[in-house]
């Protein structure tokens, strides 16, 4: 075969066939370049949104607003969950490669929080890497001691880590996500799911053909590159993509290094096709999370009690493969490894207090002077020792106006597991009806070792090593070492059919059973040593209706279950809490979590004065039933509590319109989240009474932007995202001194430009926060007062204020430069 011509559309290199007759010569292939335009780039962004199913593939179909034939329209591949029709009876939102480009920096969280209209971000951890994602009041969080409610899938596989169910959004390079999908709660995917759940589908070579080499270089020593590559060749694909990110921070001590890839290999013939896909990252992440109020009014760039770093790593080999049986019946499958690894450094102020040590004769240096931990009444019997040699610490050795401490924990985790599907397209009573069945398996261990170190704070809040680690004699800053076990099984169906070209009816349902050992490598704790089991059927039923072309409605109600984490139920006893996120415990059993879901809406798209618009409608209740809440004291200790059941509910609003040289897009969801019931038996419910709002979850979320085509070369854009207060995080201090504070809410509004010097080449430009707004991101309170101590010694005017946020990111500006070939 002779090459005729050469034409590259958006960044793709296709190779047609020389037409037959054409006369040879020896130059090269013509060379044609075609101009995407905006309505054709929308066109491609709406196929690839993705079927509504964790193992979908195969990114084919689109949720869409029309009726008929919804069942038999069912996704191709998706396995491991429920494949849905078009015709999803709840709230779909699709997030594709080209809004992911659009944001610019590489952030999922920002690009999720621009496009799904009930989506905001929190940040506990103070760096915007490990940002939040909170959908409806439910969160998604890399900050082990965040109550997790969103499963997260990446081409099928659920990537909350095995032990706390987080989440670590800095493993995915951005570059290689094709799209993503936010369903709202639907039992088929699995347990955690009480919110809803976030479909990743990474690219591959059949999907994406050419290059692109991608540098930026901005605000506060940002230095970012991007390579992703991509084709095929017959029956086989490649595609690699890799990301490399070096930011100094706008806050002190708070510098950031992400390298992170993902590749994949494909063979694809008549009837099947096979996947083999790694992920893999290594990070340095310097997370300063909050700082008190009155030491941001000095300078926002301030931090309290650093060293504070995450050095999360990941390796995940994945293989799926699908199998066209029949011209009906479809099978589909993956099995995943993954070894996860994060190492936290975390520096503190300490409660530890000097304290007289009577004289034992374990304590040769017979001392007068020791360290204790402050009794609730009466003299001190929690005394301090060096957790090597067993010897009461001396306190001359130390300066006890500025002592301090420095967590470590460690966490290594094995996972591994597998899910098939299968789905048959047969008439069902002569209407089109989509039926798929599967089961999935997952098996994970996991280590986790903590330990605190004496330490000296130091001028800038920074705690340096004595090199003393230290226990007490009542356990409870006694260093963990504890090995956990979860295994986790389900089965599933769900039965999508037409009952007319205008009705659909989709039922369906799943069993999930759990069960998560512990155990205490210490001895010190041997009542952690247990085994708990969790099981429930979660049903589903839901129909979408076709009105009129171009409109439907819709409504669904759904059940589901979260299983206690080995982290939470490690650290469940408010006698003997955790003494940061890490520190486990030997704890009462929690209960599982029943989340109930009722949603209704109106969808509709169209054509209208040669464009395009879609739109959205939508009411949703969620009960949850036995919620999982964190108590955090004033010493920044954790216990997990069945605080009571949880009540979110609310409206989302939504549009878009696009023309050939435009587009804007808006959304509004109001969230009122609240404890509904008290159902804690100590009564404090988390610091929280029966209507109070719960805490970080703001009701009014507003978002805008629009796209221009100044020339068919030159675009130039922006986005707003608007949320009213929120509550701060209530802990010992704020019930003690009666506060309740609300984090005020904020307005941001970001620009991005992007100019075609040439075909292949582009230069762009970003601004974050165009009117530097100074909002916080997240808040909790502190012991003012002792810590005040603290800020004289080192030179301050001392604090007043026990409030502390985790503040955002000022004014900010990038530049950079995309090759494509």
């Amino acid at each position: 075969m002779k090459l005729g011509r050469i034409t590259f559309f958006a960044g793709a290199l296709v190779l047609a066939p020389q037409a037959a007759g054409a006369q040879e010569t020896g130059d090269l292939p013509a060379i044609d370049v075609i101009q995407e335009t905006p309505v054709q780039k929308a066109a491609r962004a709406r196929k690839k949104a993705p079927a509504v199913s964790p193992l979908s593939t195969a990114p084919t179909t689109t949720v869409s607003s029309e009726g008929a034939g919804g069942a038999a329209a069912g996704a191709e591949g998706g396995a491991g969950g429920l494949a849905a029709p078009i015709t999803v009876p709840s709230a779909v939102t699709n997030v594709t490669d080209a809004d992911i480009e659009r944001e610019g920096t590489g952030s999922v969280q920002e690009v999720l929080q621009q496009k799904v209209p009930g989506v905001i971000i929190s940040d506990a951890a103070g760096n915007p890497v490990r940002s939040e994602v909170n959908f409806r009041g439910f969160t998604s969080s890399s900050v082990s001691g965040r109550a997790q409610g969103l499963a997260v899938y990446q081409n099928g596989v659920r990537i909350n880590e095995s032990f706390g169910d987080v989440v670590q959004w800095d493993f995915l390079p951005s570059n290689a996500i094709d799209s993503m999908s936010v369903v709202s709660n639907n039992p088929s995917f699995g347990l955690n799911a009480l919110g809803g759940a976030i479909s990743i589908i990474m690219k591959d070579g059949f999907s994406y053909q050419g290059g692109e080499v991608d540098v930026m270089a901005g605000s506060f020593g940002r230095r970012q590159v991007g390579v992703q590559a991509g084709g095929s060749s017959g029956n086989a694909s490649a595609y690699f993509a890799t990301e490399g990110i070096w930011d100094d921070s706008f806050r002190d001590y708070s510098e950031s290094e992400i390298k992170r890839f993902y590749g994949d290999l494909g063979f694809k013939g008549t009837f099947a096709e096979l996947h083999l896909s790694l992920t893999a990252a290594k990070n340095k992440i310097g997370a300063s999370a909050a700082a008190p109020v009155e030491l941001l009014d000095r300078d926002w760039s301030n931090t309290f009690t650093t060293p504070q770093e995450s050095t999360p790593e990941v390796i995940m080999p994945t293989l799926s493969a699908k199998v066209k049986a029949t011209d009906t019946l479809t099978f589909s499958g993956v099995g995943y490894y993954r070894n996860y690894k994060n190492s936290v450094i975390d520096g503190n102020v300490t409660e530890l207090e000097e304290c007289d040590v009577a004289p034992d004769p374990s304590n040769p240096l017979d001392l007068e002077e020791g360290f204790c931990t402050e009794a609730e009444s009466g003299p001190p019997t929690n005394f301090i020792r060096d957790a090597v040699t067993g010897e009461f610490i001396e306190a001359d050795d130390f300066d006890e106006d500025t002592l301090g401490s420095i967590e470590r924990l460690k966490t290594k985790s094995e996972s591994w597991g597998a899910a098939f599907e299968g789905q048959e397209k047969t008439p069902l009573f002569g209407r089109p009806n989509l039926f798929i069945a599967g089961v999935s398996y997952d098996h994970g261990r996991s280590n986790y070792k903590t330990s605190s170190e004496l330490a000296q704070i130091q001028p800038g809040y920074v705690a340096e090593g004595t090199g003393v680690t230290y226990r007490d004699e009542e356990n409870e800053l006694t260093p963990r070492d504890l090995d956990s076990e979860n295994t986790y099984w389900g089965l599933y169906f769900s039965n999508a059919l037409d009952i007319t070209d205008r009705l659909t009816v989709t039922v369906g349902g799943r069993y999930n059973h759990a069960t998560i050992k512990l155990h205490d490598n210490t001895d010190d704790f041997p009542e952690l040593n247990t085994t708990n089991k969790y099981e429930r059927f979660n049903p589903m039923a839901g129909a979408n209706y076709k009105l009129f072309p171009g409109l439907s409605v819709y409504g669904g109600y759904s059940e589901s279950n979260r299983a206690p984490t080995p982290a939470e139920l490690g650290c469940a006893e408010p006698d003997n809490p955790c003494l940061i996120e890490s520190f486990l415990t030997d704890d009462p059993p929690l209960d599982q979590v029943i989340g109930r879901t009722a949603e209704i809406g109106l969808r509709g798209q169209g054509n209208y004065y040669g464009g395009r618009y879609t739109w959205g409608a939508g009411l949703f209740r969620t009960m949850s039933e036995d919620d999982i809440l964190p108590v955090t004291s004033s010493s920044g200790r954790i216990y997990f509590v069945n605080a009571g059941d949880t009540l979110r509910q609310g409206v989302e609003l939504s549009a878009t319109y696009e023309t050939r040289t435009w587009n804007v897009y808006g959304s509004y969801a109001f969230v009122d989240a609240t404890l509904d019931t008290c159902n804690d038996p100590s009564g404090e419910c988390a610091f929280l009474e029966p209507g109070d709002r719960l805490p970080g979850i703001p009701r009014h979320i507003f978002k805008a932007g629009f796209e221009y085509w100044l020339t068919h070369k030159w675009k130039i854009g922006a986005d707003l995202v608007a949320s009213s207060n929120s509550p701060f995080f209530p802990n010992e201090v704020s019930d003690e001194e009666d506060l309740n504070a609300f984090l005020p809410g904020y307005t941001r509004v970001d620009l991005h430009t992007s100019y075609d010097i040439t075909d292949n080449i582009q230069v762009y430009g970003l601004v974050k926060n165009l009117f530097n707004q100074k909002y916080g991101l997240y808040g909790t309170y502190f012991e003012a007062e002792e810590v005040s101590e603290l800020d004289e010694a080192l030179g301050g005017p001392g604090f007043e204020d026990s409030r502390t946020v985790s503040p955002a990111m000022p004014f900010a500006a990038y530049g950079g430069v995309k090759v494509r070939f």
